[in-house]
Parts: structure tokens; C-alpha cells; sequence
């Protein structure tokens, strides 16, 4: 298999792999993106940039995956269908490509009537199965999805999300026979259900198909872990989560405790491959759960040809 970027050779080696994600702002400021990076240099091996999360309007993905990039540090560029048509995100995928954008995560994205924009119309010109399959045809066949040509195909190495909370390994092996290469899956705290749900995948051999990447949040507060549990569906939050939330002298600390714990289980279940951190507003606590779990120093980068 070609290998066309840093985060699919520290894969492709066994690294567990540590991976971070950052809302792009919602101004025009660099600052802002490259002082958050910045905080999470050196604890993670590569950096997620959201594509209009939950509908909001912000900075886009690929501009802040330049950004990261021009920084240093390897950049994933999310890609979703709500709000693009198949012609802007085959044109956004080669201008990612250009600019050095090697890892592409292809998502079908929020409505907008879930955002700051419910007015605005939805696109949905394609779902995320489509969307991997059309990122496969302009890198391994060197053409558009309408089947023109293209003077240079571009190269990435192309994710898919998965939410074992609630959907069927079944579901993923779709998305892998799509063509995706890596899978990060939505947030989780039921570890029980991720069990089961792995024990379908290694049966399947989805985990030799690609490289799953297990989702952790880390919690703030116990108003953000009864939120999760009670309004966001799909999240699967149990009860000793919130409980442990409730009863913490420093909630804080406990909701990176609770990270580190689940992270621990990611590390000792067959088939998982690394880590997508993921926090609402506090990346800073992303180092100190990397420390907490023993992640620390991350090993260096595989040499090309290696």
C-alpha cells in the first residue's frame, strides 16, 4: 500500500497514535488556531480540524489545515456533505492536496437547522460513503466522479467516523469497502458496548481493513456530562459517569481521570490502533491526559521508506 502521509506510517508501523481536535475559530485570526495548536505540540501526533461542526459557521477546515500545516504539525481536514455539493468538495479536496493536506476525514456533516444558520439551505448532495468512494476515485483513478480526467491525482490517506454507541460494526465495513483507510469514532464513555462492538469488528476483520481510532471527550463539569447523557443522542453516557462528575472535589481533575481510565481500555483492546481526543472548548487538558495514560514521549515519526 502507498503511504501518503506521516499518521498512516506511525500506523502502519503499530504506533498507538494520539490525535487532537480543534474547532477552527469563528473569526478570521490565525492567532487564536495557532496558539491552541501550539498548546498541543509534541502530545499528539496529528491535529483534527472540524468542517462546520453542529452547523456553526466558522472558519473552514482546509484554511485551518493550512495554517497547521505552514506551523508544522500534521494536519486531518474533515470533509462533510451538508453544506457542499460534490463539485465544491472534489475542488476543496485537490485544493487541500495542493496546499500539502495529507489526511482527509469524510463525515456526512450537521444539518443547518441545527446551527446559527437554520435558514440556510441544506446540500446533502452526497452521503459519506459516497464522498470516500469519489476521494478513492480522484487519488487511485486519476479522474472526477463525473469521469473526467485529472491532470494530477492527488494523495491522502482517508478516514471515516464511526459511532459504535449505536450503530452496527456492519455499518463500518460499508465504509471500509468504500475505501476508507482509518476510522475515529464518535465519543465514548460505554465501554461495555465498545467491547461488544469491537468483538463484531475483529470478527469481521474490519481492524486489518483499517486502523480504528477510539473517541475520547474529556469532561469540565458535571453540567456537560448531564447534558451529553441527557440531550445528545448517540453519546451513550452512563450514569457513573455523571455520578463521578456530581460527587468530585475538583471536576476538572476527575473528568480527565475519567479520560485517562477509558483510554487505558483503548490501549488494551485488540484491534484499536490509537486515541482521537476530543473536548468541548479545552484542549489545554489534552496534554495532562496524554501524561496521565503513559503516552509520553511520543515516539518519532517513522522515516520514509521505513
Amino acid at each position: 500500500m502507498p503511504i501518503y502521509s506521516t499518521l498512516q506510517r506511525r500506523l502502519e508501523q503499530g504506533q498507538f497514535v494520539v490525535t487532537g481536535e480543534i474547532a477552527p475559530p469563528k473569526g478570521a485570526s490565525r492567532a487564536t488556531l495557532e496558539r491552541i495548536a501550539e498548546g498541543m505540540r509534541g502530545f499528539v501526533d496529528a491535529v483534527n480540524l472540524t468542517d462546520n461542526q453542529r452547523g456553526l459557521g466558522r472558519m473552514s477546515s482546509l484554511g485551518a489545515g493550512v495554517i497547521l500545516q505552514q506551523q508544522g504539525f500534521e494536519p486531518i481536514m474533515q470533509m462533510t456533505c451538508q453544506h457542499r455539493n460534490r463539485i465544491a468538495l472534489q475542488a476543496d479536496a485537490l485544493s487541500a492536496a495542493a496546499c500539502g493536506i495529507q489526511n482527509v476525514v469524510c463525515m456526512t456533516g450537521d444539518h443547518p437547522r441545527v446551527g446559527d444558520h437554520p435558514e440556510a439551505k441544506n446540500v446533502l448532495d452526497l452521503n459519506s460513503f459516497q464522498l470516500i468512494k469519489i476521494m478513492r476515485a480522484l487519488r487511485d483513478e486519476a479522474r472526477f466522479q463525473s469521469g473526467v480526467p485529472l491532470a494530477e491525482a492527488p494523495g491522502f490517506f482517508l478516514g471515516a467516523v464511526a459511532n459504535p454507541n449505536i450503530e452496527r460494526a456492519a455499518r463500518l465495513e460499508k465504509k471500509i469497502e468504500s475505501g476508507a483507510e482509518f476510522v475515529q469514532t464518535q465519543i465514548l464513555f460505554d465501554m461495555e458496548r465498545f467491547q461488544l462492538w469491537m468483538n463484531d469488528a475483529r470478527a469481521a476483520s474490519l481492524h486489518q481493513g483499517a486502523h480504528i481510532m477510539g473517541g475520547i471527550l474529556v469532561l469540565r463539569s458535571a453540567q456537560q456530562a448531564r447534558f451529553l447523557r441527557d440531550h445528545l443522542p448517540g453519546s451513550r453516557v452512563p450514569d457513573w459517569v455523571v455520578e463521578r462528575m456530581e460527587h468530585a472535589e475538583d471536576a476538572e481533575r476527575e473528568g480527565i481521570a475519567i479520560a485517562a481510565e477509558l483510554i487505558a481500555t483503548l490501549q488494551d483492546t485488540d484491534g484499536v490502533h490509537g486515541v482521537h481526543l476530543m473536548s468541548v472548548g479545552w484542549s489545554k487538558a489534552f496534554p495532562r491526559i496524554v501524561e496521565a495514560t503513559g503516552l509520553l514521549p511520543r515516539p518519532a515519526a517513522p522515516c520514509e521508506g521505513a
